[in-house]
């Protein structure tokens, strides 16, 4: 008599509830767009903190990072690089419009300070300003304005 090749019914039944389990457990966590969304923000907001202070060293020209609320934003002095407020928008490098952004839906922002400048060495006024992103944290270093995150 030849070996017969296959599966056992125990073996199939095994293996769909293996499969149930981890589709139960494991998919969701890939379909979970706030997380998703959440984590976008933050890099976002760090990039943007980091474009703010390499435009100021590059520029010569203050610029302020602005948190208020549930959005940030970047800003140059109007009219003078070293006085008067910080009203004018900054552009996004490619052309599309201002830097600023406002959290998703169902995203918390917090900032121990509203505002952070960085002046043409690079420096961030306040220093050590800590930004939170649902959980994900990073710092704003005073002497050397480097955005501590990812």
């Amino acid at each position: 008599m030849l070996p017969q090749k296959g599966f056992t019914l125990i073996e199939l039944v095994v293996t769909v509830v293996l499969i149930g389990i981890l589709a139960a457990v494991a998919l969701p966590r890939f379909f979970d767009v706030t997380a998703i969304t959440s984590r976008g923000f933050y890099d976002e907001m760090v990039q943007a903190a980091r474009y703010g202070q390499k435009l100021a060293v590059a520029s010569g020209c203050d610029v302020e990072f602005s948190i208020s609320g549930g959005s940030f934003a970047l800003h140059q002095r109007a009219i003078s690089c070293i006085s008067g407020a910080f009203t004018r928008d900054v552009p996004r490098p490619a052309g599309s419009g201002s830097f600023s952004s406002s959290a998703p839906s169902g995203v918390s922002l917090s900032a121990s300070s509203s505002s952070v400048v960085f002046d043409s060495l690079g420096r961030a006024t306040p220093g050590g300003v800590t930004v939170s992103v649902d959980g994900r944290s990073f710092t704003i270093i005073g002497e050397s304005g480097y955005v501590d995150g990812l």
